[in-house]
C-alpha cells in the first residue's frame, strides 16, 4: 500500500510539470516560428505593409528572447526546437551581427570630420546644444530643426570655431543650418518633396576641390497611425529616390541628416544604392540615435503617458559616395535636450574628383 501511494503521488507530482514542459514547448515554438515567419515578411514585403513595417522598425528588439529559446531547447533537448534557434541565430548575425564587430580602420589624410544633429526646434534651452557642437568640434555639422535661439548663439559664440555659416533658422521644426571651417555657399534649391524644412545643398571647398554637402531631414511617421505610416514610407522612398538620382560618379558628395528610416527600412535601401554608411562602415553597436528626452515638443512616444525607453532607433545618418571612406564614427554625448543625438564621423579622401562643380 506504501509503495502504491508513492507512485500514485509521483504521478500526480509529476503531471503537471509535463503539462508545463509542453506548455512551454509550444510557447518556444511559436515564438521561434514567428521570428522566421516575420523575416519572411520582411524579406518578401518590405515596408509594402503599415504593420510589416512596423515591425521592421523594432525587430530587433524580438531577438531577445533567443538565448532563453536555445537554453530550453539545448536542456530539454528538443532537436526540431535548436533547429529554430539556430535558424533564428542566422538571420539575427546577418541583419545586426555586423555592428558588433570590430572595424580594423585606418586613418587616412587628408581627413574631414562630420557631425549631424536633430536639435529639437521646439526647445528654447540651447547652451547645452552649443556646448555639444564645440566639444566634439567637427569640420562640418549639419543642424536639423534649427531655431533662432540657437541661431543666434550659433553666429555670436562660434563664429570664430565656424567662420563659414549657412543658417536658415525657424520656430519650430522647419529650420535646417550647417557651420563648416571651410569656405562653404549654398548652391542651389532642392525640390519640395515633403522634406521637414528644405534640405540644403551646398559647396565646401576642402582640399582645392568641392564637396556637395546635402542636409536633410525627411518625412516623420506617426506609429499609431497605420494609413501614415504607409504615407510616409511612400514618401521617403520618393525622397531617397530623388538623393540618389544626384549623385555623379566624378563628384564627392556628403549626405547627413535625420532620415526617419531605420536601416531595415526601404528609404535606406534605396540610399544604399550608392551611398556609404559611415557608421555601418566604421562605428560600433546599433547606434541608436531615437528617442531621447521626452517633454514638450519632443517626438518621443507616450503610452498611456509613459515615454518609451530611450535609444531605441537609429535614425541619424551620415552618408558619402566612394570618393571618401569613413574611419571612425560615434555618438555625441546626449545633451539632456534633444528627442535626438548627434552622429559624427570622420572621412578619408581616398579618390580625386575630376569636376570643378558640385
Amino acid at each position: 500500500m506504501k509503495n502504491q501511494s508513492r507512485a500514485l503521488s509521483c504521478s500526480s507530482t509529476t503531471q503537471p510539470v509535463r503539462r508545463i514542459s509542453r506548455a512551454i514547448n509550444w510557447l518556444v515554438f511559436f515564438y521561434l516560428f514567428g521570428l522566421l515567419s516575420w523575416f519572411l515578411l520582411y524579406r518578401s514585403s518590405g515596408d509594402r505593409w503599415a504593420m510589416v513595417s512596423l515591425m521592421n522598425m523594432f525587430a530587433v528588439y524580438a531577438f531577445l528572447p533567443l538565448p532563453f529559446a536555445a537554453i530550453w531547447a539545448i536542456a530539454r533537448r528538443q532537436s526540431a526546437l535548436l533547429v529554430f534557434v539556430l535558424l533564428n541565430g542566422g538571420v539575427f548575425c546577418a541583419l545586426w551581427g555586423a555592428a558588433f564587430l570590430p572595424k580594423f580602420t585606418q586613418p587616412i589624410q587628408p581627413e574631414l570630420s562630420v557631425l549631424t544633429y536633430n536639435v529639437l526646434g521646439w526647445n528654447s534651452d540651447v547652451a547645452a546644444q552649443v556646448e555639444t557642437i564645440r566639444r566634439i568640434d567637427a569640420d562640418v555639422v549639419f543642424l536639423q530643426e534649427l531655431n533662432p535661439q540657437l541661431a543666434t548663439l550659433l553666429e555670436t559664440q562660434l563664429a570664430q570655431q565656424y567662420p563659414y555659416q549657412v543658417l536658415q533658422a525657424q520656430q519650430g521644426v522647419n529650420g535646417m543650418g550647417t557651420l563648416s571651417k571651410y569656405p562653404l555657399s549654398q548652391v542651389r534649391r532642392v525640390p519640395p518633396l515633403g522634406w521637414v524644412g528644405e534640405p540644403q545643398w551646398l559647396r565646401l571647398e576642402w582640399q582645392s576641390c568641392p564637396i556637395a554637402l546635402l542636409n536633410i531631414h525627411m518625412a516623420p511617421t506617426n506609429l499609431l497611425d497605420a494609413e501614415h505610416i504607409s504615407r510616409t514610407n511612400a514618401l521617403r522612398q520618393v525622397q531617397a529616390h530623388w538623393i540618389v538620382a544626384q549623385v555623379r560618379p566624378e563628384q564627392p558628395l556628403i549626405v547627413a541628416g535625420d532620415t526617419n528610416s531605420v536601416p531595415l527600412s526601404d528609404s535606406y535601401r534605396i540610399l544604399r544604392q550608392k551611398l556609404q554608411d559611415a557608421w555601418q562602415s566604421s562605428g560600433w553597436g546599433l547606434g541608436h540615435t531615437f528617442p531621447g528626452r521626452a517633454g514638450p515638443g519632443s517626438s518621443r512616444p507616450q503610452f498611456f503617458g509613459v515615454p518609451i525607453p530611450q535609444w531605441l532607433l537609429r535614425l541619424d545618418y551620415i552618408f558619402y559616395t566612394p570618393h571618401l571612406r569613413a574611419t571612425q564614427a560615434g555618438l555625441a554625448d546626449f545633451d539632456g535636450i534633444s528627442d535626438h543625438r548627434g552622429v559624427w564621423a570622420r572621412l578619408g579622401w581616398v579618390a580625386p574628383c575630376t569636376s570643378p562643380q558640385p
